[in-house]
């Protein structure tokens, strides 16, 4: 049975969302990060940078969310969740897909590290925040929310009027995006995050 290695909330929910909504059956191997357990030689075996997540199969191991996402929609064409290859919506599939971890969760993360994130976890020992660098994170998380509400201005969801990976992808995204106030100015990804929670597969993963 595939095994799902995570730790909430991080982007580990990405792949569990995606297996849920898949039907795929799968055993959760929780690493809890504050106890160390990523340390361990076991789980560097499996995540070299020791972080989460990683799925393990009989066939593969893979870590990084989205690649993970992708990786197991394609697995399962018959859930159709993700638009036909060669399509403008496959294009847009995986446009907004990356652009959710090549853009989006760096200024959520420059955000937190440097405003909400507890000092007593912060490494190296005795770091701080700084204002300056979360000024720059809510600014860049801004410009971007601006880009992705402009996208979905008058529709349900990123790639065609069918819920896709990039939803499971952006709508993690924005689910940190309202942990960190961020999403607070940006209406439109109020009302699209609303939405995808209430999905019953969201609600299996983030509940």
């Amino acid at each position: 049975m595939l095994e799902l290695f995570e730790f909430p909330p991080t982007r580990s929910q990405r792949g569990k969302w995606a297996l849920e909504e898949l039907g795929v059956g799968y055993q959760s191997r929780v690493v809890n990060l504050p106890e160390g357990d990523q340390n361990a030689e076991a789980y560097r075996a499996i995540h070299p940078l020791g972080v989460v997540p990683a799925i393990k199969t009989d066939s593969y191991t893979l870590f990084e969310s989205v690649a993970i996402v992708l990786q197991l929609i394609d697995e399962h064409p018959e859930v159709q969740l993700a638009p036909a290859p060669g399509t403008a919506e496959r294009a847009h599939y995986y446009q907004w897909s990356i652009f959710a971890c090549a853009e989006i969760d760096p200024a959520i993360m420059m955000y937190f590290d440097n405003s909400l994130r507890p000092l007593e976890s912060m490494r190296p020992a005795g770091a701080q925040h700084d204002a300056t660098l979360a000024a720059r994170g809510k600014r860049e998380f801004d410009e971007r929310a601006r880009a992705l509400s402009a996208a979905l201005e008058g529709r349900n969801y990123l790639a065609g009027a069918q819920f896709s990976g990039a939803d499971i992808v952006i709508g993690h995204s924005c689910f940190m995006a309202d942990l960190t106030g961020l999403i607070a100015d940006h209406p439109v990804l109020q009302t699209y995050l609303a939405q995808l929670q209430q999905r019953p597969a969201y609600q299996r993963v983030y509940s």
